[in-house]
């Protein structure tokens, strides 16, 4: 009879920030694709932080607080803690956003830089996630990558970003499949949109301004939903520099799109971005209902971080109530350590619905944020 690897006897602790013992005891510890229990103890693991294995001892350093410590699995220790790792790493890929509406092709390898470890590798057809054995997993858009080299020595493969360099080894005999995963992705998305848009310079999640296409006003006019033309005009006439427009794939799609004249793919939306002042302003012309969002950041900046959530915008819309950060909030991880999101709710000076009231809400926005220098 083969053993659940996901069952197994443990002596347990579960030791306070001083070191002192809360709980302890024996009991059957069940991985479950949410949390760990154990005893009387369940630990989610979006609130393990940290995890170690070795020695036939499990270590898992909680958030707010604590450990958890499993002992005596005997020879279930190898089986269980490999199971753990994985059920606990997807969990927390999922807690940090950077999982997809797709599986994804898997790679056993590790990040040689910025940092070198040992890493699993998820190529998406929209992002490539680094998933550190212990560590937080973290992702790199493909729409963000202007390159891709192969590397001889040591043997790699680098995805080169405005925001740097991400290098991924150790694939072995996967290395060229990886490297034909990332690139087959890459460049069926800038040939979609080459082909959609007419213009060669788009990429997933990335805008461009009238400088870098041939007719920024039949772009905006063109692939805007038509109850979404006025807002772009007024936002348009509003702008205190030149304007963005972009195309992304979105990881969070709505059941009810508003569409373009063109019509566009399954799951693909537009955005515009336009500076006004010291604030840049967030308009979906099309794909999902959603609202206008006003940052208090410049519009590379706003761009960049976006597109590193890929447009998530359920823990954008969350209001402070809403995204404070307890132990019942399934936000808690991604609000907690997700740093484009950290930035990007603390730029936020507004969130504008689309009812009767924009119209009048949207002006009142604009005109505080059109002043260079505020009070």
């Amino acid at each position: 009879m083969v053993a659940e690897p996901r069952r197994a006897a443990a002596a347990f602790q579960l030791v306070d920030a001083t070191g002192s013992v809360r709980q302890a005891g024996d009991g059957e510890a069940v991985i479950g694709d949410d949390a760990l229990s154990v005893g009387p103890a369940t630990i989610s693991w979006l609130d393990a932080d940290r995890l170690t294995a070795a020695d036939y001892r499990i270590e898992l350093h909680l958030w707010p607080e604590g450990r958890l410590v499993l002992r005596q699995l005997g020879r279930r220790f190898d089986t269980f803690a490999h199971e753990l790792r994985r059920v606990r790493n997807q969990a927390r890929v999922a807690g940090m956003l950077a999982h997809g509406v797709t599986m994804p092709d898997v790679y056993d390898g590790a990040v040689l830089a910025p940092d070198a470890r040992p890493a699993e590798l998820q190529v998406y057809d929209t992002h490539v996630t680094v998933v550190p054995e212990d560590d937080d997993p973290w992702q790199v858009p493909l729409g963000a990558v202007t390159s891709v080299r192969e590397e001889r020595e040591p043997p790699g493969i680098t995805l080169v970003t405005p925001a740097g360099l991400t290098t991924l080894g150790r694939l072995g005999r996967q290395r060229d499949a990886c490297l034909a995963a990332i690139t087959e992705r890459r460049e069926a998305q800038r040939q979609m949109l080459a082909e959609l848009t007419g213009e060669a310079g788009f990429s997933d999640g990335r805008g461009l301004g009238p400088a870098e296409v041939r007719d920024f006003t039949r772009l905006v006019e063109g692939f805007a939903a038509p109850e979404r033309v006025p807002c772009a005009r007024t936002l348009l006439s509003a702008a205190t520099a030149d304007a963005r427009i972009g195309f992304v794939q979105l990881l969070d799609p709505d059941r009810e799109r508003l569409q373009p004249a063109e019509p566009l793919p399954s799951n693909w939306a537009v955005f515009l971005l336009v500076p006004v002042g010291v604030s840049t302003v967030l308009e979906m012309l099309a794909g999902p209902s959603a609202a206008t969002y006003v940052f208090r950041e410049e519009i590379e900046a706003v761009n960049r971080d976006l597109q590193l959530l890929h447009f998530r915008r359920a823990p954008l819309a969350l209001s402070e109530e809403q995204a404070a950060i307890t132990t019942d909030n399934p936000h808690r991880l991604a609000l907690r350590k997700l740093e484009p999101l950290r930035r990007l709710r603390s730029a936020m000076v507004a969130r504008i619905v689309h009812n009767e009231r924009w119209s009048s809400a949207t002006e009142d926005t604009l005109k505080l944020a059109s002043v260079r220098v505020l009070a």
